[in-house]
Parts: C-alpha cells; sequence; structure tokens
C-alpha cells in the first residue's frame, strides 16, 4: 500500500504540475528491506519522498527515476541486493528487488481561444489524454458550463481583453480557434510574446501569410512566428470538426512526448 504521504506528495505534484517519478516496489526475492507495494517519490531534481530501503538500490533507483522524469517513459527494473549487503554491514539483505517507474512529467494544461464546433471538438479529444481543459470566448452561450462540463476553467468577455490577461505556465497548450481572423490575429498578437509549450491557430496557409505578415509588420519577430503551429494540427486530411480535433490533439501528445 502507497505511504500516504508519498500520496499525497504525488497529488500535490499532479496538481502543481510538479514533474516527478513514482518508484513502486511490485516484487521481491530473497531478503529485502522493503516489499511489494513500498513506494518513493523521486523530483526532478533528485529529492524524494518515501523510501524504498535506503542504501545502494535506492540511490540507483533516485538515478533511474530521474532520466525517467526527463524521457518521461515508463519502465520496469530488478536490481540486485547483494551489492547493497556487501556496502552496509548492518543489512542482510541479498535478494532482489523489482521496481516499477512511473513519470508524470510537465502538465497538460490546454487555452483555447474559441468555444465554437471545433473547440468543443477538441475539448472532447483533448480531456481524456490527460490535457487541463481552459476555454475562452467572447459569446456567454459557448463560455458555458453546459457546452464545456470537462473544463477546469471558463472564461467569457473580449478576445483582445482575455488574452491579454493570460498568464500562461511554461507548460502551456494554446490553441486559437474563434470565429473570426481578425480575432484570431488579435489573441496571437497578445500570446505570441509570452511564455508557452505549444502555440497554435487554425488557419488557412493564406490566412497564415496573411496575419503573420501584419504581425511582422508590428514588430513581431520572425523566430516568434515561426514557432507558431499555423495551421495547427497534423496534415492528416481533417474536414469535419472531430477531424481537426483529432489531427490536433496528435500534434498535442507529439509535443509532449518530445518526438
Amino acid at each position: 500500500m502507497m505511504d500516504l504521504t508519498v500520496c499525497n506528495s504525488l497529488l500535490d505534484a499532479l496538481k502543481a504540475g510538479t514533474p516527478c517519478c513514482l518508484v513502486t516496489v511490485v516484487a521481491t526475492t530473497g531478503s529485502a528491506p522493503r516489499h511489494a507495494g513500498a513506494s518513493m517519490l523521486v523530483y526532478a531534481d533528485g529529492r524524494t519522498v518515501g523510501t524504498i530501503g535506503g542504501s545502494l538500490v535506492e540511490r540507483q533507483a533516485i538515478s533511474q527515476a530521474v532520466s525517467s522524469v526527463a524521457s518521461n517513459q515508463p519502465s520496469l527494473s530488478s536490481f540486485s541486493l547483494a551489492s547493497s549487503a556487501r556496502e552496509n554491514e548492518g543489512m542482510i539483505c541479498g535478494g532482489e528487488m523489482t521496481l516499477y517507474f512511473e513519470p508524470h512529467g510537465r502538465a497538460r494544461h490546454l487555452y483555447l481561444f474559441g468555444g465554437g464546433h471545433c473547440g468543443l471538438a477538441l475539448a472532447c479529444a483533448a480531456a481524456p489524454c490527460g490535457f487541463t481543459i481552459h476555454v475562452h470566448d467572447d459569446r456567454p452561450a459557448f463560455a458555458s458550463r453546459e457546452r464545456f462540463p470537462m473544463a477546469a476553467s471558463i472564461e467569457c468577455g473580449s478576445y483582445d481583453a482575455l488574452s491579454s490577461a493570460l498568464d500562461p505556465r511554461p507548460d502551456a497548450f494554446i490553441v486559437i480557434m474563434t470565429e473570426g481572423h481578425a480575432a484570431d490575429a488579435a489573441v496571437l498578437r497578445n500570446v505570441i510574446a509570452k511564455n508557452y509549450a505549444y502555440l497554435g491557430m487554425i488557419c488557412s496557409r493564406r490566412k497564415r501569410d496573411e496575419v503573420f505578415g501584419a504581425l511582422r509588420a508590428q514588430g513581431v519577430p520572425q523566430e516568434s512566428l515561426d514557432a507558431v503551429h499555423a495551421p495547427v494540427g497534423l496534415a492528416i486530411g481533417a474536414e469535419t470538426p472531430e477531424e481537426i480535433a483529432v489531427s490536433i490533439v496528435a500534434e498535442l501528445v507529439k509535443e509532449v512526448h518530445g518526438s
């Protein structure tokens, strides 16, 4: 059973979007200091909560957990306790311990500007993939809890004001899909210099070139424009709102895993 302190620390890390790795003992043979179910939480900087028994094995586990956070890839590894027994004369462990490394990387906060058909389809597709949804729209009927029951937050107001006030985390995902290109351009102008992990805008290539040209004329650096995913989503020939949502979520997940 997971230690309550480890459990609470994991919940806090997940809420805050703090990268960490849960290390759980899944099997042991021979003499071992902890048994199946024991766990330890390891943060990206090597800090820990809980213990799986100390000694050399724990140090090796911490090192692997830190690497697991960096790669965001889970793994299952076995460690010999014989070396720990030799290192620590006070320990008589001589078996083997199998550990499961479960990384929890950066938070997935998705800020949607536009709650129309594509925005709704995107929210419905992204939420099951672990994205926390934040909706922004200038129409009360579209910025509603009834329409977006899965959203963590819903803001209604002018797109210019909402995007100007946005203070995203560096791990934020921002997708612009308002009902008009003028509003899209206003939102992009306001958020392009902010912190984010991903910024995309739904548009045709022609509209992208028009918007980018106007922003360049206003002094927006080309390198900032180059970082914008426009048209947003993977090129899979998507046409319907649901297909467009699939293409966007696929690109978001690709960004999450750095592939």
